[in-house]
């Protein structure tokens, strides 16, 4: 379920395919339509306005004949978080196309937050040794890797991740690792730990810039872990970024004399 991946000339492509969203995204803001989304777009998108999603143009880009309600549920979840964390700039378009892609990629598609498939065994991995250390278990076989594995829409692994979203959330995910289950906590770790790089320590504006370079995609995986997959994620990043569509968001002041909004 991949697009074929930009090569010599199809690089023009994938710029003329962005700088199109972006520009179907500024016409509904108001502003001169130019394919880069900036500082004035971001600002004015602030001032009114907030990000959604077309699910029937996701069926038409993507593909796909139906989709769940678990689907539609795991995606507007999503966008909560990231109109929430403006002061991120979390509900900048091609961060959210990413940060999409990224849950698209990990959750198997389901877009819900989900836990990584394996048994005990399978885990023991990251129980002991240099990858449990790397990850924060303790360096003994005491069942670390299997407590701490991957949940959630981005798979947070080990103790170190649990424990830098317990205090980022104030969330007790350490004793309590199942709640990054819950799709709200799910999906404002993935928000916040991509624009903040609580992850791998790098951030989501370090590589995408105006998305007009495949690149700029295909790096931004490092934002999450490393580069498996990353041209995959790249391309359905682009693509759901085609289906984002903006609404007015409304004024909920109220007129003093007759009560009724203004």
């Amino acid at each position: 379920m991949q697009t074929p991946r930009p090569v010599m000339g199809l690089f023009l492509e994938l710029k003329m395919s962005v700088k199109d969203s972006v520009k179907i995204l500024q016409t509904a803001i108001g502003i001169d339509p130019d394919g880069y989304w900036g500082g004035l777009s971001q600002e004015v998108l602030e001032g009114g306005y907030k990000l959604d999603f077309d699910f029937a143009k996701f069926k038409k880009v993507f593909g796909v004949s139906s989709i769940s309600q678990g689907f539609v549920d795991g995606v507007n979840g999503l966008f909560a978080a990231f109109n929430e964390y403006k002061d991120l700039d979390a509900n900048n378009p091609l961060y959210v196309s990413y940060n999409l892609a990224t849950a698209y990629h990990e959750t198997a598609f389901t877009m819900q937050a989900i836990t990584e498939y394996g048994g005990v065994r399978y885990f023991d991995k990251y129980d002991t040794g240099g990858l449990a250390e790397r990850l924060g278990n303790t360096p003994e076989p005491d069942g670390d890797g299997y407590k701490y594995r991957g949940r959630g829409h981005v798979m947070i692994t080990g103790y170190g991740n649990y424990k830098k979203f317990t205090d980022i959330l104030g969330i007790d995910l350490v004793n309590s690792p199942d709640l990054a289950l819950d799709p709200v906590v799910s999906a404002k770790i993935l928000t916040i730990g991509s624009l903040n790089g609580t992850f791998t320590t790098r951030r989501l504006n370090q590589y995408i810039k105006y998305g007009l370079e495949y690149n700029e995609w295909v790096n931004a995986r490092r934002v999450i872990n490393g580069v498996d997959d990353n041209k995959a994620i790249a391309d359905y990043a682009i693509k759901f970024l085609q289906c984002i569509k903006v609404v007015v968001v409304k004024n909920s002041a109220v007129c003093e004399c007759c009560g009724q909004p203004i």
